[in-house]
């Protein structure tokens, strides 16, 4: 099945009962298969079509509060347009789960810079690389957003069209599974009229409180996730015969590796291809799929980068006036290391340029020589 179509499945399978979205390519059809389902008496759910996304995210916003399993679904320009609401669904600490199927910002075509301009909005992110992962991860999404441990939003990101519109093998697990490894969501706090605590309610808000607190408290939520995503991963792999890496990362052919390449989303799926030509030739090169991108697996990479000499970062976004946030976060994981692996920046893939296997292993070959002391140029390459 395509892509969307396995981000409607997992809705289904999640008997979410609140969808709203608005229609703005690649996502489109999401909306078309969650409509069908609902027509056709598959899914219980009430599918809201919306004027604009803003609208969406509060709509969505609302059904959290009350009770409701919440799904919200965007694109490009939708997701820039959604921005001001993500801040409150996030703040509020409500488990609303979303699908981005990812287009740029100046042009059709998929690469990070949608999703990625809502990075201070507070929602958990994660990067898928095939259809098989879209579906599980929206299921693990709700498990994780829903823990009491976390209670925030978590947005699943993939390539527009490369998967939104391609099909692939996706094995649906049965819906009993899914029952028993996903409980009935309960808000925290309820504020249906029956069971609204206005004592606990006026502790949340009240007054005198350092005005910074929602922010660290918000913050070290977020940061305590990464254990409850790897449990969750494990947890899923045990029960569904799938999980992905620890939940954060997923590391191939990297236990020799002298050097590692830093990939996600369907690019990682390109550059397994390059990795095992890089071996086919003697050349020690791994491949760190980054699946986690907030809260950022900082524990992951200073583990990796005790091992390795040197990292090239692919990142398909560019903050303007600062790089690429994954090499920029990778370095800054990296700082306090006693003895820092050399690392490389490789903007690739924004506005949908392919990127073929022979331009990752150009980009293997590059950092395996800086991990063995030759001087490259430049740091920062377009490639």
């Amino acid at each position: 099945m395509v892509g969307n179509k396995a981000a409607a499945w997992a809705v289904k399978l999640c008997r979410v009962q609140v969808a709203c979205a608005f229609p703005v390519t690649p996502q489109t059809t999401i909306t078309e298969y969650i409509s069908e389902f609902v027509a056709n008496g598959e899914l219980d759910c009430e599918f809201v079509n919306a004027e604009g996304e803003l609208s969406t995210q509060v709509i969505v916003q609302a059904a959290s509060r009350v009770g409701a399993r919440a799904f919200v679904c965007t694109s490009g320009p939708g997701q820039l347009y959604m921005h001001h609401p993500m801040h409150g669904t996030a703040s509020s600490r409500l488990p609303v789960v979303m699908a981005t199927v990812h287009r740029g910002n100046k042009s059709m075509q998929p690469d990070n810079t949608d999703l990625w301009s809502q990075m201070w909005t507070g929602w958990i992110i994660w990067e898928v690389e095939h259809n098989q992962e879209v579906l599980d991860s929206i299921i693990m999404a709700y498990r994780v957003a829903e823990d009491k441990r976390v209670r925030l939003p978590i947005a699943v990101g993939y390539d527009g069209y490369v998967l939104s519109y391609t099909a692939e093998p996706v094995e649906i697990p049965d819906q009993e599974e899914v029952d028993e490894f996903l409980p009935p969501y309960e808000p925290i706090p309820n504020i249906l009229p029956d069971k609204f605590d206005i004592m606990r309610a006026g502790r949340m808000f009240a007054r005198g409180r350092d005005p910074q607190e929602p922010w660290r408290i918000h913050h070290e939520a977020s940061l305590k996730s990464k254990e409850v995503i790897k449990e969750v991963n494990e947890e899923f792999g045990k029960r569904f015969g799938r999980k992905y890496g620890n939940g954060l990362v997923e590391e191939y052919r990297c236990e020799d590796a002298e050097a590692v390449i830093v990939a996600l989303n369907t690019i990682a799926s390109t550059a397994r291809a390059a990795i095992d030509r890089l071996r086919e030739e003697g050349k020690p090169v791994g491949l760190v799929k980054l699946k986690c991108f907030l809260p950022f697996p900082d524990e992951e990479f200073q583990r990796i980068g005790k091992n390795v000499q040197a990292i090239g970062v692919i990142d398909r976004d560019v903050c303007i006036g600062l790089g690429g946030m994954v090499f920029t976060a990778i370095r800054n994981s990296l700082y306090d290391l006693e003895e820092r692996p050399k690392t490389l920046e490789f903007h690739a893939g924004l506005a949908g340029k392919e990127v073929r296997v022979r331009d990752i292993m150009r980009i293997g070959e590059k950092t395996l020589r800086a991990a063995r002391g030759e001087k490259v140029e430049p740091l920062v390459e377009w490639v």
